[in-house]
């Protein structure tokens, strides 16, 4: 019994070290070097991109991360444009309805924007959301 604790448990780390989480969104601007490294048809620059992040945690938003497959990292885009550059933030939602109610009220706005709906009932997977914008 032991031992198949212990093989499950080594198992376990394996896959959190192999695949590492996403990105925290303020860490990841914060040391991005690319002055337009969220969303740049979005935000006017990096600044503006972590102050709407800052809002969603003001909002109740428990956790806003940059997912990984919204990140382009490439070299020739980092020589360029001095650092990544992504198109998505991925955000979890609090418990408290109301925040999330305010929350929602944002993420409408934004995809109104693109010229798209969110729906919470599509939009919203194991308690988050994406925002991606186009």
């Amino acid at each position: 019994m032991l031992k198949i604790l212990l093989i499950c448990l080594s198992v376990a780390l394996a896959i959190y070290l192999l695949y590492p989480h996403p990105p925290e969104a303020r860490e990841w601007l914060a040391k991005n070097k690319n002055p337009y490294a969220l969303a740049g048809n979005r935000f006017s620059g990096t600044e503006d991109a972590t102050k709407f992040v800052e809002s969603l945690y003001a909002l109740g938003a428990v956790k806003v991360e940059i997912p990984r497959d919204a990140i382009y990292s490439d070299k020739k885009r980092i020589e360029e444009e001095g650092g990544p550059y992504a198109d998505a933030l991925l955000v979890t939602l609090p418990k408290s309805q109301t925040e999330i109610d305010a929350l929602f009220n944002v993420f409408k706005g934004e995809a109104s924007r693109q010229g798209m709906v969110f729906n919470p009932e599509e939009d919203v997977r194991n308690n988050k959301a994406l925002l991606w914008w186009d």
